[in-house]
């Protein structure tokens, strides 16, 4: 892995593990691989989204003589992904107890949406 690839991912990893800074500390380090994995989903669900908005929702397929448009091939890993990291936030969010759950919930609606650092758009 890139050494910048590295320290972007670990800067993400403390800022999602600062969200839940009141986790039970023995929970904490259970779910510490969960935060990671969530950490890897947002940054290829970002690059998933640049190529889905660069290449457009339909791609074109030959046929032959003819081509037929298509969904784009990332459709099907971007949705599944998408499942794969709500889950991992609910089961995030299930372990604090439910007045910090309020608040992360709003925070990791704004480390969701935001664009990783380093990423360049296309």
């Amino acid at each position: 892995m890139n050494e910048d690839v590295f320290k972007i991912r670990r800067k993400e990893l403390n800022k999602l593990k600062n969200l839940y800074k009141n986790m039970p500390k023995d929970k904490l380090k259970i779910n510490e691989d969960l935060m990671k994995r969530a950490v890897f989903m947002q940054e290829k669900l970002a690059e998933m989204e640049q190529r889905i908005d660069s290449d457009g929702l339909l791609v074109s397929m030959p046929q032959g003589n003819y081509s037929i448009d298509r969904a784009h091939p990332l459709i099907s890993q971007y949705n599944a992904m998408v499942k794969n990291y709500t889950t991992i936030i609910k089961q995030l969010n299930e372990v604090v107890p439910a007045a910090d759950a309020d608040k992360a919930g709003e925070a990791l609606l704004q480390f969701a949406i935001k664009k990783p650092k380093g990423k360049q758009q296309a």
